[in-house]
């Protein structure tokens, strides 16, 4: 019976000690989250110019699709790209090219290749007046060729 009737006693004293609702602190306004940056548009026929060029290079077959990165490197306030295209090469191995392509009046034409940038399956791109950077999987040392665990970030420097 003692218990039954603590409960509701210590319930009464904790209610009776809350602050009048007049004295709790004023609630912090709502900040509106930030909304995620817009999706930079290509230009028309880019991706079209962009793995035609790779279709291009002798000696290797392309696998498609190409992954093209979109956003501006020049400063100029038009999509630039960086692309990577995987080709097949002898037996069961694969390589890759990672090339940029600037925006010049809507057309998009070829920079360079950067053979520094290794890895695969490139992801996080982030253009920035003359640099870009993004992360790649690579391997660790403990692991096996097939099947890299690991990730490395990158920056290339676009002058």
């Amino acid at each position: 019976m003692l218990r039954r009737l603590a409960l509701p006693v210590a319930l009464a004293a904790l209610l009776s000690c809350s602050p009048p609702q007049s004295a709790k602190a004023p609630e912090a306004p709502a900040v509106a989250a930030a909304a995620p940056a817009a999706p930079v548009e290509a230009p028309a026929g880019a991706s079209t110019s962009i793995t035609a060029w790779y279709r291009q290079r002798p000696g290797a077959t392309l696998i498609e699709p190409v992954d093209i990165f979109y956003g501006d490197f020049t400063g100029d306030g038009a999509p630039d790209a960086l692309a990577w295209g995987y080709f097949n090469t002898d037996g069961n191995m694969t390589d890759h090219v990672l090339a940029l392509f600037r925006n010049d009046a809507g057309a998009i034409t070829f920079v360079r290749e950067d053979a520094s940038v290794q890895g695969s399956e490139p992801r996080d791109v982030a253009f920035a007046p003359g640099r870009i950077t993004l992360t790649t999987k690579v391997a660790l040392p403990s692991d096996p060729g097939c099947c890299p665990t690991g990730s490395r970030d990158w920056t290339i420097e676009v002058n």
